[in-house]
């Protein structure tokens, strides 16, 4: 008999099904030679520093580096009651072999081995790799399914990664966090400042940017526009000079206005362009995460959620991926697909593609097994969904699915861009505008998924503004009449714009996801960079947490549509003392590494060697900082917030020594608690505590 552990209990159920094992028991399922059992997420974990060492319970700078000869791990202690389950069938004599069916993927191998080591099974195990939950795709995979040998890289690597994260968090953790509150009086007694390989740099990007806003300086400049009649029609053109569209003096622009106004004009030159758009990419996490943020202002962890729940109805496949593209095996079946997306509104999209001179067909533009990792792209499965039993935002999600794959069959956008240059007495105007000549994939995205594309496409630019680069762009959208070279015309109306640089706008959650996937392109080692562009910072599954996690952190916060850092982050990022830890560089060294072991060219041991090496290094940079030091500089010069001072509960402590002191709420190591703003956040000893 064999015995099945999957990931969660709905995919333990889905299997189940599949397999015809249906008698019910306590914990698991039973029948047809197979009992299916489940984790529920991370059962085992490793273990707390005390377990080690009770002395390890205090926070100590005499402690650090901690590093362990060996890691020890132990049971989690809320699912506890189904690790006894699984251990108890892992021994039960009928039981000769194991079917690991954790999630296909290096976090998967990590959940089922430690099980299977803290069970301290020996028995046989074999792998189920799949990217989708239909009853066909899960019986396909029982029947080519690996030895878990195949996959002892990938494996190494999932506790490579662990390890490495566990040890840098809890040393540097704990190291930032004791110089921080030594003798500073800022910042609170029990602040604690979490330091991480991945939320770290993903900080640093929010609050490099709100320095950036801080710090910048608006400067006013004019635009002179121009509007022309011409025996075809009126348009306006920008008058743009040997420096551009700006003009820096306000007398020199209402010159020109006045040169140009009622004076007649000429068509100098016009400029027709055919420009070929290619159908977007598929969706893996990353890209659906950003339109959604985009267009619906869904988090990132919300559209993850939704993804899940649609996967986990056989609507969709696989969602946690990092790929964009089909293998050529997907590919073969792509009709049966197609077929699932014939309903509701997508029925003539589905029509025109069966009946279109190329056919069922998807380009080499989707389809690429040498860019898939672990998954394939997001499509719809091969089941028919109905629309009407999915809740609002499973619809949205599904149909940015639906239409992100229906527009893969579609031919290339066909778009005219024309620019037009005006001469009127020697001043120069330009105008652009452009024409859909023919949709193509344009008539399956609507308007504003189109939009969200371009929004999320180039949040991964600096995101610097330039007000006349903008008003062209606005321009660009414009129908313009169509006039020839050398044709007359009159300037009927000429006007002086005044504007003002402005600041580059702070992360969305849909922006930051792409400069996390971009994170390398700083790093200046060519190699690291290249890592970096197929990796990111994080992965497509753990962006989202990792953006809950600096909010639950205190870090960052919501502002509408916006993520703003907090003093704390602000506080974390100016004083942590490694570059290192700020930037993504960490990310790239590791992953170079990770992938090298999981294709069986690099071994744990050297690796962990290295990350033992690496944890001293920071932890000594970090305790020879001056940190407590610095936070008292900052602390003086830094004013409590106003809205904080005002909103708070009156001091009591304040009350009796004349002093107009307000209580305001913060968050230490042990949770909530109120502190005086004037006394820069001492702990107040009393029934404060939240």
């Amino acid at each position: 008999m064999k015995l099945i552990i999957a990931e969660k209990p709905s995919l333990a159920r889905d299997i189940a099904a599949a397999l015809g094992v249906s008698q019910r028991r306590e914990g698991y399922l039973e029948g047809n030679g197979y009992i299916v059992t489940w984790c529920i997420g991370h059962l085992v974990e490793l273990a707390n520093p005390e377990v080690y060492d009770e002395k390890l319970k205090q926070w100590s700078l005499a402690t650090l580096p901690f590093i362990p000869e060996t890691f020890k791990y132990q049971v989690n202690s809320n699912t506890s009651a189904q690790f006894k389950v699984i251990k108890g069938l892992v021994n039960d004599s009928r039981v000769l072999s194991l079917v690991n069916c954790a999630d296909a993927g290096r976090e998967g191998e990590l959940i089922f081995h430690l099980v299977y080591l803290l069970t301290g099974c020996k028995k046989p195990v074999e792998r189920l790799w799949i990217s989708s939950l239909t009853k066909d795709e899960i019986l396909k995979g029982f029947r080519s399914l690996k030895p878990a040998s195949h996959y002892a890289g990938l494996r190494d690597s999932a506790h490579a990664r662990q390890r490495a994260d566990w040890l840098i968090g809890l040393n540097i953790t704990r190291a930032f966090t004791i110089k921080a509150r030594t003798n500073s009086g800022f910042g609170g007694k029990s602040d604690l400042y979490s330091v991480g390989r991945v939320q770290t740099p993903t900080l640093a990007f929010i609050v490099s940017r709100e320095a950036e806003i801080t710090n910048f300086v608006p400067e006013k400049f004019y635009q002179v526009v121009a509007t022309f009649d011409s025996t075809v029609g009126t348009y306006q053109g920008l008058w743009v000079g040997v420096d551009g569209f700006r003009v820096v003096e306000e007398k020199e622009a209402k010159a020109i206005a006045d040169k140009v106004l009622g004076q007649g004009g000429v068509v100098d030159k016009v400029d027709k362009k055919l420009v070929k758009e290619k159908a977007p990419l598929l969706h893996d996490l990353t890209s659906l995460q950003r339109v959604a943020n985009t267009r619906y202002s869904l988090t990132a962890d919300q559209t993850l959620k939704v993804a899940q729940s649609l996967y986990e109805a056989k609507l969709i496949t696989y969602p946690r991926t990092s790929s964009q593209y089909l293998s050529v095996s997907v590919a073969t079946e792509i009709d049966e697909h197609l077929d699932a997306c014939d309903a509701g509104i997508y029925s003539q999209f589905v029509n025109q593609i069966k009946s279109s001179k190329t056919g069922v067909r998807l380009t080499s533009r989707h389809v690429q097994d040498a860019k898939i990792t672990d998954h394939h792209a997001i499509i719809p499965t091969k089941i028919k969904a109905n629309l009407s039993t999915m809740d609002d935002e499973q619809r949205k999600v599904y149909d940015l699915i639906v239409r992100r794959f229906l527009a893969a069959f579609y031919p290339e956008s066909e778009i005219e861009q024309t620019t037009v240059f005006t001469i009127v007495l020697g001043e120069k105007f330009v105008s652009k505008g452009k024409v859909i000549l023919n949709p193509g994939w344009r008539a399956v995205e609507s308007p504003e998924a189109t939009a969200s594309n371009a929004n999320t496409s180039s949040s991964k630019s600096k995101g610097k503004s330039n007000n006349s680069e903008q008003s062209q762009q606005e321009d660009e959208d414009k129908l313009l009449p169509p006039v020839k070279q050398h044709q007359r015309v009159e300037t009927t109306l000429a006007e002086v714009l005044e504007k003002w640089t402005k600041p580059p706008s702070r992360y969305s959650e849909a922006t930051l996801l792409g400069a996390m996937e971009t994170a390398g392109k700083e790093i200046a080692d060519d190699v690291l960079k290249q890592v970096m562009k197929d990796q990111g910072l994080g992965t497509s599954a753990t962006r989202a947490s990792i953006i809950e996690t600096l909010i639950s952190r205190e870090y960052i916060i919501r502002d509408k549509k916006s993520l703003k850092p907090t003093d704390k982050g602000k506080l974390l990022i100016e004083l942590l003392p490694s570059p290192l830890l700020k930037s993504a560089k960490l990310t790239a060294e590791w992953e170079q590494k990770l992938a090298e072991m999981a294709k069986g060219n690099y071994s744990l041991q050297a690796f962990m060697a290295e990350i033992k090496e690496k944890t001293a290094e920071l932890v000594k940079e970090v305790v020879s900082a001056n940190i407590a030091g610095a936070v008292q500089l900052v602390g003086k010069n830094k004013p409590v917030e106003q809205a904080d001072v005002e909103e708070g509960l009156v001091c009591p402590k304040c009350v009796i020594e004349h002093r107009s002191g307000r209580l305001v709420e913060r968050t230490g190591q042990y949770g909530k608690f109120l502190c005086c703003s004037p006394l820069m956040f001492q702990r107040i000893k009393s029934n404060a505590r939240l």
